[in-house]
């Protein structure tokens, strides 16, 4: 297996990921906005907007964790997890509202830098400061990424140094000046909405995933550490806050950390420098982003963003991403970009913690991750993420899914490659026997929820395609059809579809068929595909229908696409018998080889006045006639007629009754007309108008007349013997 390139492997678990993710939780927020939370949620309220926030980034950050330890990843971070685990059309559908959450995670940087700079220098106006930074920022991410990292791993040290001076020059004196808890309702999540962001720094942790020397094991530890360390600053900050000032100094003044600390100078650099340094830090991971969707192909204009794949830095990238954030850094704001980003991240945190909850809850063998966690830390994240989403905001959150669905319809569209370690199909397989196995222990219901299921046996093309349009007309638009390719190996002169065709031209058709079956899916219809290897035609048919029975969604149709009289009466026999041990609907088509379905309009159905001698739709026979008609009705747009041959008026009046009986209780439509005829069956069909097709219900010991009607000439007709696994009044 060739190696898979993950970047240019030269970061490990300090500069790689831990300091990139501790650099942007403790910045902007933590700094300029922590004040505003602790006054405007109270202590309490604060400390369990922070665990809360934290709860739902902490299960992210280990179910990352987790399906990091699981895959090879390559660049690109969550985008690449995702892309790996999910499909690229998921990727792409998460991973381009996530890099433009990074994206404004620049912008809510640089307005926290140009804050505390305007505080410093009044002079100096908020927007002109931010183009500065953002410009210099951008020159630094285009020129060298080696640079950015060491500008990093100093701002790290000095970033502890000024939180030891906050501390020291705290000295929690006397009680808290902060009330218990002062928001309430929608206050207190628009509260949490703007604190959010600061606990999204794993992004950009694992933003760097292209440059890491042993992902697998780097992400784990440098998140983990990332997040637990910043947590417990969170939680100390707050406290210190608390009894530092008034709900209206809290709520006022967003410099009140520089008034407390012990060494004011050096506090106001170390802003300044951890809120520089966090854009610089999502600066750097969002390019990588947008240039790991770029080289799959989801992007317009992706040969642009990946022609410099082969150096280290993605400048093409980071030009556009320049492009993207300079309308919002002249125009935007600190407060309204957090809640941009909120909703943003929201939305990348339910799809990782649903990716790995899926493969947990489905036992894939192929998930086998070194890092282990519960099922209930995926469960609560995604559901957790879900319900702050529109706690916050329920308009934005609908408006967020269905961008999400929007995009993934779009890629859906798109010849995108399949990312080796995509694991949908298993992820689906594996869903479907869990969903079998609960099935097979429930209660049989077929009769509420059954579809057409054919088994359609062919030697040829010709046969396929020449009855693919009744075919069509029945299975549409939520049917299955399983195409057995029968391939004789002797007796090929005893088949009755092709009898003129020699072995090698059988041989020939056969081959040619799993080109036509990937055409007729297309036509919405689900349609499967198996080559049978058999000596003779009738004897392949009744062993198919047995092996295939067992299947959880085993067939329930056989449809036999040629006239009875292509069989001799024993064989017939046979297969009948053979039906109904197996609880298999048989259909046998006689099409006329110049009528064909006619227009596509009538669809006469003829009931045999047995039933008139039994009690109201008792022991029935034409179920799977009627299902069948309907859906060919629906299919054509046609109308059904009810017939019936009957000996004199009294039973006619009967029969006619009867019919519009079965026409409300099966809830046909109600253009569905009923004709009951005195007569001789065999006269009256010969006088019926030809129609479009001719459907006939018959039993077992019908075998005889269905042979007879088989005979008139000028119709399409369509046999079909009930399995007694369908209703038409259910």
């Amino acid at each position: 297996m060739p190696k898979e390139e993950t970047g240019s492997n030269q970061f490990g678990t300090f500069k790689g990921v831990f300091v990139p993710t501790f650099l942007s939780i403790t910045g902007v927020i933590l700094f300029l906005r922590l004040g505003y939370v602790v006054g405007g949620a109270g202590i309490a309220g604060a400390i369990f907007i922070i665990l809360l926030s934290v709860s739902v980034t902490l299960s992210t950050g280990l179910s990352l964790s987790s399906i990091s330890s699981n895959v090879r990843i390559g660049a690109g971070g969550a985008y690449s997890i995702i892309n790996k685990t999910l499909g690229l059309e998921i990727g792409g559908s998460i991973g381009i509202p996530l890099y433009l959450a990074q994206a404004f995670s620049v912008a809510l940087y640089i307005f926290g830098f140009s804050e505390t700079w305007q505080a410093f220098f009044p002079g100096h106006g908020i927007s002109s400061v931010a183009l500065v930074s953002f410009i210099f920022l951008l020159f630094l991410t285009f020129a060298s990424t080696k640079l950015a990292v060491k500008f990093q791993t100093v701002v790290f040290g000095l970033i502890c140094l000024v939180l030891t001076f906050i501390f020291l020059g705290s000295g929690i004196p006397g009680s808290p000046k902060v009330p218990t808890m002062v928001a309430r309702g929608g206050e207190f999540w628009n509260i949490f909405a703007i604190f959010f962001p600061a606990v999204t720094g794993l992004m950009a942790g694992i933003g760097m995933s292209g440059e890491l020397t042993d992902p697998k094991r780097q992400i784990p530890k440098g998140i983990l550490w990332g997040l637990g360390v910043s947590t417990l600053i969170y939680l100390a900050m707050a406290w210190v806050l608390s009894y530092s000032g008034t709900v209206s100094e809290l709520l006022e003044n967003p410099l009140i950390l520089v008034e407390i600390s012990a060494f004011p100078t050096l506090i106001i650099f170390g802003v300044l420098a951890a809120t520089l340094s966090s854009a610089l830090t999502v600066m750097i991971a969002a390019p990588r982003v947008l240039e790991a969707m770029a080289h799959s192909g989801v992007l317009p204009g992706s040969n642009f963003l990946s022609a410099d794949k082969d150096e280290e830095e993605p400048r093409n990238a980071v030009l556009l991403t320049g492009l993207i954030l300079f309308p919002i850094i002249i125009t935007g704001s600190l407060d309204s970009v957090a809640q941009i980003l909120t909703m943003f991240f929201l939305i990348a945190y339910v799809v990782i913690n649903l990716a790995v909850f899926l493969e947990q809850f489905l036992g894939l063998r192929s998930f086998r991750p070194t890092f282990k966690i519960p099922m209930i830390v995926p469960m609560y994240g995604a559901l957790m993420s879900l319900v702050i989403m529109f706690l916050i905001n329920v308009y934005a959150s609908l408006i967020a899914i269905l961008v999400i669905f929007a995009i993934y319809t779009l890629l859906t569209r798109k010849p995108l490659p399949h990312e080796k370690g995509d694991v949908r199909s298993g992820v689906f397989r594996a869903f479907s026997e869990w969903a079998a196995e609960k099935t097979k222990s429930l209660p049989e219901s077929s009769l509420h929820i059954w579809k057409p299921n054919m088994v359609v046996p062919v030697l040829s093309t010709k046969a396929m395609i020449g009855n693919f349009p009744l075919i069509k007309s029945i299975a549409h638009p939520n049917g299955r059809m399983t195409v057995l390719g029968l391939n004789l190996s002797k007796d090929i002169e005893n088949n009755p579809e092709e009898k003129d065709l020699t072995k090698e031209e059988l041989d020939r058709e056969i081959k040619k068929l799993p080109g036509v079956v990937n055409k007729f899916r297309g036509e919405k219809i689900f349609t499967s595909y198996s080559e049978i290897q058999a000596v003779d035609y009738v004897n392949s048919l009744t062993v198919s229908m047995e092996a295939i029975q067992s299947q959880v969604f085993s067939p329930n149709i056989l449809f036999l696409p040629y006239r009875p009289s292509k069989l001799n009466p024993a064989d017939l026999q046979k297969i009948i018998d053979s039906s109904i041990r197996k609880r298999y609907g048989l259909m046998l088509f006689d099409k006329d080889d110049e009528m064909g379905l006619g227009t596509e309009e009538s669809i006469h159905v003829w009931i045999t006045s047995r039933v008139l001698n039994e009690d109201m739709f008792e022991n029935r026979h034409y179920d799977l006639a009627l299902l069948t008609a309907y859906s060919i009705k629906e299919n054509w747009d046609g109308q059904i007629i009810l017939r019936m041959c009957v000996e004199d008026e009294d039973q006619q009046g009967k029969a006619e009754k009867y019919l519009h009986k079965l026409i409300y209780e099966a809830r046909l439509p109600h253009n569905s007309e009923v004709d009951a005829v005195i007569g001789d069956f065999n006269e009256i069909l010969s006088k019926t108008p030809e129609g479009d097709i001719h459907v006939f219900p018959f039993e077992k010991k019908d075998i005889d007349a269905v042979y007879k009607i088989a005979e008139m000439k000028n119709r399409s007709n369509l046999f079909i013997l009930d399995s007694t696994r369908e209703s038409v009044l259910a």
